[in-house]
Protein backbone atom coordinates (compact mmCIF):
# COMPACT_ATOMS: atom_id res chain seq x y z
CA UNK A 1 0.00 0.00 0.00
CA UNK A 2 2.55 2.06 0.84
CA UNK A 3 4.86 1.77 -2.41
CA UNK A 4 1.58 2.55 -4.38
CA UNK A 5 0.72 5.38 -2.36
CA UNK A 6 4.44 7.12 -2.96
CA UNK A 7 3.89 5.74 -6.99
CA UNK A 8 0.66 8.00 -6.75
CA UNK A 9 2.24 11.23 -4.94
CA UNK A 10 4.82 12.19 -7.60
CA UNK A 11 1.94 13.36 -9.88
CA UNK A 12 0.21 15.21 -7.65
CA UNK A 13 3.18 16.90 -5.06
CA UNK A 14 6.94 17.24 -4.33
CA UNK A 15 6.32 17.63 -1.16
CA UNK A 16 3.53 14.57 -0.94
CA UNK A 17 6.09 12.19 -2.79
CA UNK A 18 8.57 12.88 0.42
CA UNK A 19 5.55 11.74 2.95
CA UNK A 20 5.87 8.62 0.76
CA UNK A 21 9.47 7.88 1.24
CA UNK A 22 9.24 8.91 5.17
CA UNK A 23 6.04 6.35 5.54
CA UNK A 24 7.75 3.93 3.88
CA UNK A 25 10.90 4.36 6.15
CA UNK A 26 8.93 4.23 9.35
CA UNK A 27 7.49 1.21 8.31
CA UNK A 28 10.89 -0.30 7.93
CA UNK A 29 12.00 0.85 11.43
CA UNK A 30 8.92 -0.41 13.09
CA UNK A 31 8.38 -3.97 11.34
CA UNK A 32 8.98 -6.50 14.04
CA UNK A 33 11.25 -8.21 11.84
CA UNK A 34 13.77 -5.27 11.92
CA UNK A 35 16.41 -7.56 12.34
CA UNK A 36 15.79 -9.96 10.10
CA UNK A 37 15.68 -7.61 7.43
CA UNK A 38 19.00 -6.27 8.44
CA UNK A 39 20.94 -9.68 8.89
CA UNK A 40 19.68 -10.74 5.30
CA UNK A 41 21.54 -7.29 3.86
CA UNK A 42 23.86 -7.87 1.71
CA UNK A 43 26.08 -5.08 0.10
CA UNK A 44 25.75 -5.42 -3.47
CA UNK A 45 27.47 -3.61 -6.50
CA UNK A 46 24.61 -1.59 -6.68
CA UNK A 47 23.86 -0.35 -3.36
CA UNK A 48 27.74 0.67 -3.81
CA UNK A 49 27.41 3.27 -6.36
CA UNK A 50 24.31 4.69 -4.44
CA UNK A 51 25.78 5.10 -1.44
CA UNK A 52 29.10 6.08 -3.35
CA UNK A 53 27.30 8.99 -4.50
CA UNK A 54 25.38 10.24 -2.01
CA UNK A 55 28.96 9.62 0.45
CA UNK A 56 30.77 12.12 -1.29
CA UNK A 57 28.68 14.62 -1.53
CA UNK A 58 28.68 14.63 2.32
CA UNK A 59 32.39 14.02 2.61
CA UNK A 60 32.88 17.73 0.54
CA UNK A 61 30.79 19.50 2.25
CA UNK A 62 34.01 20.26 4.04
CA UNK A 63 35.74 21.85 0.77
CA UNK A 64 32.92 24.93 1.54
CA UNK A 65 31.32 26.80 4.05
CA UNK A 66 27.97 24.87 5.38
CA UNK A 67 25.33 26.99 3.97
CA UNK A 68 21.65 26.07 2.74
CA UNK A 69 22.84 25.31 -0.72
CA UNK A 70 25.18 22.42 0.61
CA UNK A 71 22.29 20.91 2.60
CA UNK A 72 19.79 21.37 0.45
CA UNK A 73 21.86 19.34 -1.74
CA UNK A 74 22.42 16.44 0.39
CA UNK A 75 18.86 16.33 1.71
CA UNK A 76 17.61 16.14 -1.92
CA UNK A 77 19.52 13.12 -2.78
CA UNK A 78 19.04 10.90 0.59
CA UNK A 79 16.71 8.80 -1.58
CA UNK A 80 20.67 7.67 -2.29
CA UNK A 81 20.76 5.91 0.68
CA UNK A 82 17.77 5.15 2.13
CA UNK A 83 16.14 3.17 -0.75
CA UNK A 84 18.74 0.89 -1.86
CA UNK A 85 18.90 -0.23 2.41
CA UNK A 86 15.00 -0.48 2.09
CA UNK A 87 14.16 -2.15 -1.01
CA UNK A 88 17.23 -4.54 -0.79
CA UNK A 89 16.05 -6.28 2.31
CA UNK A 90 12.38 -5.69 1.76
CA UNK A 91 11.01 -5.75 -1.62
CA UNK A 92 7.75 -7.86 -2.60
CA UNK A 93 7.34 -6.79 -5.97
CA UNK A 94 6.66 -10.04 -8.78
CA UNK A 95 5.31 -9.83 -12.26
CA UNK A 96 1.61 -9.10 -11.25
CA UNK A 97 2.78 -6.38 -8.74
CA UNK A 98 4.75 -4.35 -11.19
CA UNK A 99 1.50 -4.24 -13.20
CA UNK A 100 -0.91 -3.44 -10.93
CA UNK A 101 1.83 -0.73 -9.32
CA UNK A 102 2.66 1.09 -13.15
CA UNK A 103 -1.48 0.88 -13.61
CA UNK A 104 -2.11 2.46 -11.04
CA UNK A 105 0.74 5.31 -11.35
CA UNK A 106 -0.63 5.28 -15.19
CA UNK A 107 -4.27 6.29 -13.79
CA UNK A 108 -3.12 8.57 -11.19
CA UNK A 109 -1.46 10.58 -13.91
CA UNK A 110 -4.54 10.84 -16.12
CA UNK A 111 -6.32 11.84 -12.63
CA UNK A 112 -3.44 14.73 -11.98
CA UNK A 113 -3.50 15.71 -15.98
CA UNK A 114 -7.42 16.38 -15.68
CA UNK A 115 -7.18 18.25 -12.43
CA UNK A 116 -4.61 20.28 -13.28
CA UNK A 117 -5.75 21.04 -16.85
CA UNK A 118 -9.46 21.75 -15.37
CA UNK A 119 -7.33 24.30 -12.87
CA UNK A 120 -6.10 26.22 -15.65
CA UNK A 121 -9.46 26.45 -17.59
CA UNK A 122 -11.19 27.95 -14.26
CA UNK A 123 -7.71 30.61 -13.94
CA UNK A 124 -6.94 31.13 -17.69
CA UNK A 125 -10.42 31.26 -19.63
CA UNK A 126 -10.96 34.41 -19.60
CA UNK A 127 -7.59 35.22 -21.56
CA UNK A 128 -8.46 32.50 -24.18
CA UNK A 129 -7.81 29.11 -24.91
CA UNK A 130 -4.12 29.88 -25.66
CA UNK A 131 -3.59 31.13 -22.44
CA UNK A 132 -5.70 27.82 -21.07
CA UNK A 133 -3.52 25.61 -23.09
CA UNK A 134 0.21 27.42 -22.77
CA UNK A 135 2.17 24.77 -21.28
CA UNK A 136 3.64 26.32 -18.05
CA UNK A 137 -0.33 27.65 -17.24
CA UNK A 138 -1.60 23.78 -17.93
CA UNK A 139 0.73 22.25 -15.54
CA UNK A 140 0.47 25.38 -12.67
CA UNK A 141 -1.67 23.34 -9.88
CA UNK A 142 1.03 20.36 -9.89
CA UNK A 143 4.80 21.87 -10.80
CA UNK A 144 6.93 23.01 -13.51
CA UNK A 145 6.11 20.98 -16.99
CA UNK A 146 9.38 19.46 -17.51
CA UNK A 147 9.55 17.69 -14.60
CA UNK A 148 5.72 16.50 -14.50
CA UNK A 149 5.96 15.42 -18.26
CA UNK A 150 8.74 12.80 -16.90
CA UNK A 151 6.17 11.31 -15.57
CA UNK A 152 3.87 10.86 -18.46
CA UNK A 153 6.83 9.63 -20.81
CA UNK A 154 7.95 6.50 -18.48
CA UNK A 155 4.29 5.75 -17.86
CA UNK A 156 3.32 5.83 -21.42
CA UNK A 157 6.21 3.32 -22.36
CA UNK A 158 5.28 0.91 -19.51
CA UNK A 159 1.77 1.11 -21.16
CA UNK A 160 2.88 0.93 -24.73
CA UNK A 161 5.56 -2.20 -23.84
CA UNK A 162 2.73 -4.01 -21.92
CA UNK A 163 -0.05 -3.90 -24.70
CA UNK A 164 2.44 -5.38 -26.69
CA UNK A 165 3.38 -8.41 -24.41
CA UNK A 166 0.24 -8.93 -22.79
CA UNK A 167 -2.67 -8.02 -25.05
CA UNK A 168 -5.71 -6.84 -23.05
CA UNK A 169 -8.24 -9.48 -23.21
CA UNK A 170 -11.13 -8.11 -22.94
CA UNK A 171 -13.15 -4.89 -24.18
CA UNK A 172 -13.15 -2.76 -21.06
CA UNK A 173 -9.48 -3.42 -20.19
CA UNK A 174 -8.84 -2.24 -24.29
CA UNK A 175 -11.05 1.01 -23.35
CA UNK A 176 -9.33 1.66 -20.36
CA UNK A 177 -5.94 1.09 -22.07
CA UNK A 178 -7.46 3.24 -24.98
CA UNK A 179 -7.95 6.42 -22.51
CA UNK A 180 -4.80 6.07 -20.71
CA UNK A 181 -3.30 6.66 -23.75
CA UNK A 182 -4.92 9.20 -24.71
CA UNK A 183 -4.76 11.21 -21.91
CA UNK A 184 -1.20 10.46 -22.18
CA UNK A 185 -0.87 11.72 -25.21
CA UNK A 186 -2.73 14.99 -24.76
CA UNK A 187 -0.78 15.97 -21.53
CA UNK A 188 2.60 14.99 -23.64
CA UNK A 189 2.03 17.41 -26.52
CA UNK A 190 0.86 20.18 -24.44
CA UNK A 191 3.34 19.82 -21.64
CA UNK A 192 5.89 19.68 -24.80
CA UNK A 193 8.77 19.07 -22.84
CA UNK A 194 11.96 18.92 -25.35
CA UNK A 195 13.39 16.46 -23.03
CA UNK A 196 10.32 13.99 -22.71
CA UNK A 197 10.20 14.45 -26.34
CA UNK A 198 13.85 13.34 -27.08
CA UNK A 199 13.32 10.31 -24.69
CA UNK A 200 9.75 9.10 -26.52
CA UNK A 201 11.59 9.83 -29.80
CA UNK A 202 14.36 7.46 -28.99
CA UNK A 203 11.47 4.97 -27.82
CA UNK A 204 9.84 5.03 -31.06
CA UNK A 205 13.03 4.26 -33.04
CA UNK A 206 13.41 1.07 -30.51
CA UNK A 207 9.62 0.18 -31.27
CA UNK A 208 9.75 0.71 -34.95
CA UNK A 209 12.66 -1.95 -35.13
CA UNK A 210 10.39 -4.16 -32.90
CA UNK A 211 7.97 -3.99 -35.64
CA UNK A 212 10.28 -4.07 -38.35
CA UNK A 213 11.58 -7.78 -36.99
CA UNK A 214 8.44 -9.43 -38.04
CA UNK A 215 9.63 -9.80 -41.50
CA UNK A 216 11.80 -12.48 -42.97
CA UNK A 217 15.09 -11.10 -44.69
CA UNK A 218 17.24 -8.80 -43.49
CA UNK A 219 16.90 -6.02 -46.06
CA UNK A 220 12.69 -5.90 -46.10
CA UNK A 221 13.63 -5.51 -42.12
CA UNK A 222 15.80 -2.69 -42.69
CA UNK A 223 13.16 -1.50 -45.31
CA UNK A 224 9.95 -1.73 -42.83
CA UNK A 225 12.14 -0.27 -40.02
CA UNK A 226 13.26 2.75 -42.11
CA UNK A 227 9.39 3.27 -43.26
CA UNK A 228 7.13 3.12 -39.88
CA UNK A 229 9.99 5.46 -38.68
CA UNK A 230 9.73 8.21 -41.35
CA UNK A 231 5.72 7.85 -41.10
CA UNK A 232 6.14 8.05 -37.47
CA UNK A 233 8.35 10.92 -37.32
CA UNK A 234 6.23 12.29 -40.01
CA UNK A 235 3.27 12.22 -38.08
CA UNK A 236 4.80 13.67 -35.01
CA UNK A 237 6.02 16.69 -37.01
CA UNK A 238 2.24 17.53 -38.43
CA UNK A 239 1.60 18.56 -34.99
CA UNK A 240 1.98 21.84 -34.43
CA UNK A 241 3.12 21.68 -30.58
CA UNK A 242 5.94 19.96 -32.15
CA UNK A 243 6.81 22.49 -34.81
CA UNK A 244 6.56 25.69 -32.86
CA UNK A 245 8.83 23.91 -30.06
CA UNK A 246 11.32 23.21 -32.74
CA UNK A 247 11.26 26.43 -33.69
CA UNK A 248 11.44 28.24 -30.77
CA UNK A 249 14.53 26.30 -30.01
CA UNK A 250 16.29 27.16 -33.08
CA UNK A 251 15.17 31.10 -32.85
CA UNK A 252 16.80 31.28 -28.90
CA UNK A 253 19.90 30.23 -30.28
CA UNK A 254 19.59 33.01 -32.85
CA UNK A 255 19.37 35.68 -29.97
CA UNK A 256 22.35 34.90 -27.48
CA UNK A 257 23.86 38.32 -25.79
CA UNK A 258 24.66 39.82 -22.88
CA UNK A 259 21.06 40.97 -22.22
CA UNK A 260 19.89 37.10 -22.94
CA UNK A 261 16.56 36.03 -20.16
CA UNK A 262 16.28 32.91 -18.37
CA UNK A 263 13.06 32.67 -20.09
CA UNK A 264 15.72 31.64 -23.52
CA UNK A 265 15.72 28.18 -22.20
CA UNK A 266 17.92 27.02 -25.15
CA UNK A 267 20.20 30.09 -25.12
CA UNK A 268 20.71 30.38 -21.61
CA UNK A 269 21.56 26.86 -21.64
CA UNK A 270 24.27 27.08 -23.74
CA UNK A 271 26.14 30.00 -21.82
CA UNK A 272 25.84 28.45 -19.51
CA UNK A 273 27.35 25.29 -20.69
CA UNK A 274 30.52 27.34 -21.98
CA UNK A 275 30.78 29.18 -18.38
CA UNK A 276 30.79 25.58 -16.68
CA UNK A 277 33.28 24.06 -18.56
CA UNK A 278 35.72 27.35 -18.18
CA UNK A 279 35.29 26.71 -14.41
CA UNK A 280 35.79 22.84 -14.96
CA UNK A 281 39.19 23.60 -16.66
CA UNK A 282 40.33 25.84 -14.08
CA UNK A 283 39.51 22.75 -11.53
CA UNK A 284 38.76 19.49 -12.97
CA UNK A 285 39.76 17.28 -10.27
CA UNK A 286 38.33 18.35 -7.14
CA UNK A 287 35.73 20.85 -8.08
CA UNK A 288 34.53 23.68 -5.59
CA UNK A 289 32.62 22.03 -2.75
CA UNK A 290 29.26 20.38 -2.53
CA UNK A 291 26.03 23.02 -3.08
CA UNK A 292 28.43 25.37 -4.68
CA UNK A 293 28.00 24.78 -8.83
CA UNK A 294 25.35 27.11 -8.25
CA UNK A 295 26.99 30.22 -6.96
CA UNK A 296 30.53 29.84 -8.81
CA UNK A 297 28.03 29.28 -12.28
CA UNK A 298 26.49 32.87 -10.85
CA UNK A 299 29.88 34.68 -10.22
CA UNK A 300 31.30 33.59 -13.81
CA UNK A 301 28.29 34.77 -15.92
CA UNK A 302 28.88 38.26 -14.11
CA UNK A 303 32.27 38.09 -15.11
CA UNK A 304 31.85 37.33 -18.08
CA UNK A 305 28.65 40.40 -18.74
CA UNK A 306 25.79 38.18 -18.79
CA UNK A 307 24.30 40.27 -16.15
CA UNK A 308 21.12 39.75 -16.64
CA UNK A 309 21.52 35.82 -15.75
CA UNK A 310 22.84 36.56 -12.85
CA UNK A 311 20.57 38.74 -11.57
CA UNK A 312 17.65 35.79 -12.35
CA UNK A 313 19.84 33.06 -10.71
CA UNK A 314 20.63 31.33 -13.45
CA UNK A 315 21.85 27.92 -12.65
CA UNK A 316 23.45 24.90 -14.37
CA UNK A 317 21.00 22.93 -15.91
CA UNK A 318 22.99 19.68 -16.30
CA UNK A 319 23.67 17.24 -13.86
CA UNK A 320 27.02 16.11 -15.01
CA UNK A 321 28.27 19.61 -14.97
CA UNK A 322 26.84 20.51 -11.90
CA UNK A 323 28.25 17.38 -10.21
CA UNK A 324 31.58 17.68 -11.64
CA UNK A 325 31.85 21.50 -10.28
CA UNK A 326 30.61 20.40 -6.79
CA UNK A 327 32.36 17.34 -6.44
CA UNK A 328 35.08 17.04 -8.76
CA UNK A 329 35.84 14.37 -11.83
CA UNK A 330 34.86 11.36 -9.48
CA UNK A 331 30.94 12.65 -9.25
CA UNK A 332 29.92 12.20 -12.83
CA UNK A 333 31.52 9.27 -13.31
CA UNK A 334 30.30 7.56 -10.51
CA UNK A 335 27.09 8.85 -12.22
CA UNK A 336 27.46 7.44 -15.27
CA UNK A 337 28.84 4.30 -13.74
CA UNK A 338 25.54 4.03 -11.49
CA UNK A 339 23.51 4.37 -14.99
CA UNK A 340 25.50 2.24 -17.22
CA UNK A 341 25.53 -0.48 -14.51
CA UNK A 342 21.64 -0.25 -14.32
CA UNK A 343 21.30 -0.29 -17.77
CA UNK A 344 23.35 -3.26 -18.12
CA UNK A 345 21.54 -5.12 -15.06
CA UNK A 346 18.56 -4.65 -16.71
CA UNK A 347 19.36 -5.95 -19.75
CA UNK A 348 21.04 -8.79 -18.08
CA UNK A 349 17.84 -9.37 -16.34
CA UNK A 350 15.43 -9.11 -19.24
CA UNK A 351 13.76 -6.30 -17.54
CA UNK A 352 12.95 -3.85 -20.69
CA UNK A 353 10.62 -1.47 -18.30
CA UNK A 354 13.46 -0.71 -15.73
CA UNK A 355 16.02 -0.18 -18.97
CA UNK A 356 14.22 2.70 -20.42
CA UNK A 357 14.43 4.30 -16.95
CA UNK A 358 18.25 4.58 -17.51
CA UNK A 359 17.75 6.43 -20.67
CA UNK A 360 15.24 8.59 -19.46
CA UNK A 361 18.06 9.93 -16.43
CA UNK A 362 20.31 10.45 -18.76
CA UNK A 363 18.62 12.76 -20.93
CA UNK A 364 17.34 14.98 -18.19
CA UNK A 365 20.90 15.04 -16.21
CA UNK A 366 22.10 16.28 -19.90
CA UNK A 367 19.64 19.08 -20.17
CA UNK A 368 18.98 19.81 -16.16
CA UNK A 369 19.95 19.45 -12.82
CA UNK A 370 17.56 17.57 -12.36
CA UNK A 371 19.09 15.35 -9.57
CA UNK A 372 19.28 18.69 -7.25
CA UNK A 373 15.36 19.21 -7.71
CA UNK A 374 13.07 16.59 -5.32
CA UNK A 375 10.57 16.38 -8.21
CA UNK A 376 13.26 14.65 -10.41
CA UNK A 377 15.80 12.83 -7.99
CA UNK A 378 12.86 10.77 -5.53
CA UNK A 379 10.70 9.61 -8.86
CA UNK A 380 14.03 8.77 -10.86
CA UNK A 381 15.76 6.76 -7.64
CA UNK A 382 12.58 5.17 -6.49
CA UNK A 383 11.34 3.55 -9.61
CA UNK A 384 15.07 2.48 -10.49
CA UNK A 385 15.93 1.04 -6.83
CA UNK A 386 12.40 -0.40 -6.82
CA UNK A 387 12.94 -2.48 -10.05
CA UNK A 388 16.89 -3.04 -9.35
CA UNK A 389 16.28 -4.72 -6.02
CA UNK A 390 13.04 -6.48 -7.34
CA UNK A 391 13.25 -10.18 -6.89
CA UNK A 392 14.13 -12.12 -10.22
CA UNK A 393 16.70 -14.42 -11.74
CA UNK A 394 18.85 -13.79 -14.26
CA UNK A 395 18.50 -15.07 -17.45
CA UNK A 396 20.06 -14.61 -20.65
CA UNK A 397 19.45 -11.77 -23.11
CA UNK A 398 16.81 -11.99 -25.28
CA UNK A 399 16.94 -11.06 -28.48
CA UNK A 400 14.47 -7.78 -28.23
CA UNK A 401 17.34 -6.49 -25.52
CA UNK A 402 20.40 -6.82 -27.60
CA UNK A 403 18.52 -5.19 -30.21
CA UNK A 404 18.52 -2.40 -27.55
Amino acid sequence: VLVLFTAVSFTWSERLSAVGILLLLLHWLIDRRLFTKLASFRLQTATLLFWGFILLHILLLWRCPLDEDGVHSIEVKLSFFILPLLFSTENYLNAKRVYALFLVFAISCCMSFIYTFGHSCLVNSSSGWRAVIGRMNVSEAIMHPGYYSNYFAYSLVWLVLEWRTNKPGTIWLKGLYGLILFIHAVAILLLISKTALIFLGLFLIYYCWLISRKAAKRTMQIFIFALFLLFSFGIVWLIPNVRDRVHDMENNTRTMDKEMPLSNSTGSRLVAWRSEWTLIRKNPLYGYGTGRANSVLGLQLKREGYRRLWREHMHTHNQLLHTWLDLGLAGPLLLLALLGYSAFYFLRTRQILGFWMAPLILINILTDDMLEIQAGTVFFIYFLTLLIYKKTEEQPLTQDALNL
